[in-house]
């Protein structure tokens, strides 16, 4: 049993790593939140990138990698991995839209070479409030896919796609269809979303419909808070309709060139039990050197079996020039299997 759980860890740590957005390089401006919580700001108006027309703006990255995984009893898997992301925002006040294309030459699905990650339009009420609609990043998480400033190479978790994968086999959560109101007026910011499913149902005709709520406060400039929660009616592995409700709370302190993050997660999934913690602290030392020391634990309570998992990260970050940095990250995980994970990754930004 182990051995497959073993197995199980080096895939989903694998493809984690390579589902995952790079540390924060881009240098993306923000709309007026951008000094406040961004949580349901219409942050496509004035983003920054390539010009393409008066309209239309386009940003992206360029990933290249290597990894090695030392994985308890399988050993190393040792490999070079690169992906691409392409952003298109347009702006045609009070409506904006963003087209995010993802782009892998080794995809986990055959045929999917480029992937559509985002498509969605925003209309815009006024400057705190806006209606969004089509398919969105998924709200919930510090560290969430699209984050401009992910301060690792790897994602903060890894076991819970698997845990969440051994009680349901079509888990996924990064992106939603559906339809969101958003508020924000830069000190404080709340968005309610409805939306196919959150992790397994991608439709409307079990009657049932997803829905996710997330609200942000900036209690003083650089000390943010955040709470959020999901819940999806589905049927389990044996077609009983069943629950999966997830519950996210998080507080980051970023004085001047230092952050200081604290996470905490809940999963209920059909009845049984899966939370995780993270702590992470990042220090800009320099314009062009950073570092970050980050813990996670996750665990799954379940009446079959019980996994646990710790995660010590430490990651150097160096901007080589405004549009390319070189990142380096040694990870070591215990628990149920012990892996240990070194990166190396170039970062060109645009």
């Amino acid at each position: 049993m182990k051995l497959i759980i073993s197995s199980l860890t080096a895939l989903l740590f694998s493809g984690a790593l390579l589902s995952a957005q790079m540390p924060g390089m881009v240098t993306m401006q923000q709309s007026s939140a951008s000094q406040g919580t961004t949580l349901g700001a219409n942050t496509t108006s004035g983003a920054a990138g390539i010009a393409l027309g008066n309209r239309a703006v386009m940003r992206g990255y360029v990933d290249f990698m290597y990894s090695n995984q030392d994985v308890q009893s399988l050993g190393h898997d040792k490999r070079f991995s690169t992906t691409a992301d392409v952003d298109f925002l347009l702006d045609f006040s009070p409506v904006t839209g963003e087209v995010h294309l993802a782009l892998d030459p080794n995809p986990s699905t055959v045929g999917k070479e480029v992937t559509l990650e985002q498509a969605f339009g925003r209309y815009a009420f006024n400057r705190d409030f806006n209606i969004s609609f089509g398919r969105q990043l998924t709200v919930l998480g510090f560290d969430a896919d699209e984050s401009p400033e992910l301060y690792t190479v790897s994602p903060s978790y890894g076991f819970r796609q698997l845990a969440v994968s051994i009680l349901s086999t079509k888990f996924s959560n990064n992106y939603v269809d559906g339809v969101r109101a958003n508020f924000n007026n830069g000190k404080f910011g709340v968005t309610l979303g409805l939306h196919n499913g959150y992790w397994i149902s991608n439709d409307l005709n079990d009657g049932e419909i997803a829905v996710d709520i997330a609200a942000s406060l900036m209690i003083i400039p650089g000390l943010e808070a955040r709470l959020g929660y999901a819940h999806e009616s589905s049927s389990d592995p044996l077609n009983i309709k069943n629950d999966i409700k997830q519950f996210n709370g998080w507080i980051a302190f970023k004085p001047g060139n230092f952050t200081l993050a604290l996470e905490f997660d809940t999963f209920d999934v059909y009845a049984e039990e899966l939370w995780d913690v993270m702590l992470l602290a990042n220090y800009q030392f320099t314009n062009w050197f950073a570092s970050t020391l980050r813990y996670s634990h996750e665990d799954l309570e379940s009446g079959a079996f019980n996994f646990e998992y710790d995660r010590f990260s430490l990651a150097l970050l160096f901007s080589v020039t405004e549009n390319f940095g070189i990142n380096v990250e040694y990870s070591s995980i215990s628990g149920d299997a012990d892996v240990d994970e070194f990166y190396v990754e170039g970062l060109l930004t645009f």
